[in-house]
């Protein structure tokens, strides 16, 4: 299961968030969560694979078991 987990953002920052995720009909969560996808997929690709051992987390159905996975 997902872990929670309690972040601040600026006020200002919140509202593009809340803006751009009620533009594209989704949760803050989704698109905080692929904001962060796209910043690890990134620094993977500078950093290279060694540096992160992680893979990219794909969004699943909630319903499915969760089973990490390790590259």
């Amino acid at each position: 299961m997902p872990k929670k987990v309690l972040i601040a953002l600026p006020p200002a920052m919140l509202e593009q968030v809340d803006f751009i995720a009620q533009h594209e009909h989704r949760t803050r969560s989704d698109l905080i969560r692929e904001a962060l996808r796209r910043y690890l997929d990134n620094f993977r690709r500078q950093q290279g694979a060694a540096h992160l051992a992680v893979q990219t987390m794909e969004v699943r159905d909630p319903s499915e078991p969760y089973t990490p996975t390790l590259s």
